[in-house]
């Protein structure tokens, strides 16, 4: 039985393989000349044979089914050769092209092919937005448009200027840029397709397209496609604090496990301070042969752009910006590490972060389990750090230990404490006693500093809970020596638990 089951292993490791080259050599015969020896119909955007390489933008409503599949399949056949799919999942599915559902009739697709055979060479789309409610706006929460929110969560662009109050109507998503792996790296007319498919983009956001699209957002891998952008200098804001996930059935779920991915945002008004730059790098198109690739070389050492005005005055909050690892962690990891940032965001403290915030926040907080009896804080010492119970019950107690203490409160899964301390750095005024085995989450002072104290929603609302706090305890610390204030001769109020 072993035998069998060893050989049916086999069997299934070899139709897989087989299947993986036949979708690559699929995608390799795949000509499409009518798209690239005359300029087609409702053509968004043409270049005829320049120096070999042809491009075209066409709506997908401006493509025959037959054609939309064509560029669907060499889609998903360029991310097979680089193994940036699950090979398993697009075998066992015995998927042969990218799904029509990830197409809008609104979509822009920007195609770069050979002007002498027809072959595909780049590949990139501006993704439309069919059916945006009027009005809706990206920092709405109820949204899910874009593959962006999928990825990174909604609100990831929460902390930029302008581009969160925008419609969702007048904002595109770039992505699924693919060159032909089949062409050797440095092939003449891939490196042409390459950048004539990048500059055709920004040529149509500028133009044709100027009326409908505001901004543009994505996912990029800052190793090699960010540097792509940065060869046009287009003033780019790339947020770093992110935990990029897909769940399980995402074809592209691979790629995002085993790489590095960013989301990135600009303005279209924006590129009016690259023009100079999309000037020189037309000049170098033009050049002939290996002379225009000469100078688009040459043109590679400088990749500097203006500051977008999309980035806050001081830059952006640690908390966003701070990269965690991605590459190499996995999704069940990283699935963890989310389900701990929605946890924290449904605590009024940190509801305004975004899904990336809390969990990159998640990241940086200790873990540590309580006894049941143990003192986790201690009166009259003074604590470095902000403390949420994830499961248990603990009590803040104060008197002398060795006599009989009174219960100020009692604390359950969800409350903090600690925050006093933080901001008026002040000694702790009561015992804080797990009365169960308590599971706490320790977020140090440093890490407070760094990361929420910029935030002004978050350091605000912890402002108030460490002033309420303060003022109850030291009221009834007074009442249980007997000490009133003047016209509160009796038991005040009782306290709300989550401001411990």
């Amino acid at each position: 039985m072993k035998t069998m089951e060893t050989g049916c292993h086999i069997q299934a490791e070899a139709g897989h393989e087989a299947f993986m080259c036949s979708l690559v050599a699929k995608a390799a015969q795949i000509r499409m000349p009518e798209l690239f020896t005359n300029k087609p119909a409702n053509a968004l955007y043409y270049v005829s044979n320049r120096s070999g390489v042809s491009v075209v933008a066409l709506r997908t409503a401006d493509l025959s089914r037959e054609q939309l599949i064509k560029i669907l399949t060499y889609r998903l056949a360029q991310y097979v050769a680089v193994n940036f799919v699950d090979h398993k999942m697009v075998y066992g599915t015995r998927m042969e092209h990218d799904p029509l559902s990830d197409v809008s009739s609104d979509d822009v697709h920007v195609i770069a092919g050979s002007a002498e055979s027809g072959e595909i060479l780049c590949y990139l789309v501006i993704r439309g937005r069919v059916g945006a409610p009027p009005g809706m706006t990206l920092r709405q929460a109820d949204h899910s448009f874009f593959t962006t929110d999928e990825l990174f969560g909604c609100g990831i662009y929460n902390r930029l200027k302008i581009l969160p109050d925008l419609p969702v109507a007048k904002v595109r998503e770039l992505g699924r840029f693919v060159k032909n792996q089949q062409k050797a790296p440095l092939d003449e007319l891939v490196c042409r397709g390459t950048v004539e498919v990048t500059f055709a983009i920004f040529q149509l956001l500028i133009g044709s397209l100027r009326q409908e699209i505001d901004a543009c957002i994505g996912g990029i891998e800052e190793g090699v496609a960010k540097k792509n952008m940065d060869f046009f200098h287009v003033p780019l804001v790339v947020i770093h604090g992110v935990v990029p996930y897909f769940s399980d059935g995402a074809h592209l779920r691979t790629h995002v496990e085993s790489s590095t991915v960013y989301p990135f945002a600009f303005l279209v008004s924006d590129l009016s301070l690259a023009m100079d730059r999309l000037s020189a790098i037309e000049q170098a198109l033009d050049l002939p042969g290996k002379q225009g690739i000469m100078a688009l070389l040459a043109l590679r050492r400088d990749l500097q752009a203006a500051k977008s005005s999309l980035e806050p005055s001081g830059g952006l909050p640690s908390l966003t910006d701070a990269a965690v690892p991605q590459k190499g962690v996995a999704m069940q990891t990283r699935g963890e590490w989310l389900e701990l940032g929605s946890w924290l965001r449904s605590r009024n403290l940190f509801s305004s972060l975004s899904v990336a915030e809390a969990a990159v926040l998640g990241t940086f907080m200790e873990r540590h389990v309580a006894a049941a009896g143990e003192v986790i804080v201690h009166q009259g010492e003074a604590i470095d750090n902000l403390y949420l119970i994830a499961a248990g019950q603990a009590e803040a107690r104060t008197g002398r230990r060795d006599e009989e203490q009174t219960v100020l409160t009692t604390l359950e899964s969800g409350d903090l404490f600690g925050e006093i301390a933080l901001i008026t750095e002040e000694e702790c005024t009561a015992d804080i006693v797990a009365v169960t085995p308590t599971s706490l989450l320790r977020l140090p002072k440093n890490a407070y500093s760094r990361y929420l104290a910029p935030l002004v929603d978050v350091e605000s609302q912890l402002m108030r809970a460490a002033l309420s706090r303060s003022d109850k305890t030291h009221a009834a610390v007074d009442q249980t020596v007997g000490i009133h204030p003047v016209g509160q001769p009796g038991p005040r109020e009782s306290f709300d638990p989550f401001l411990w």
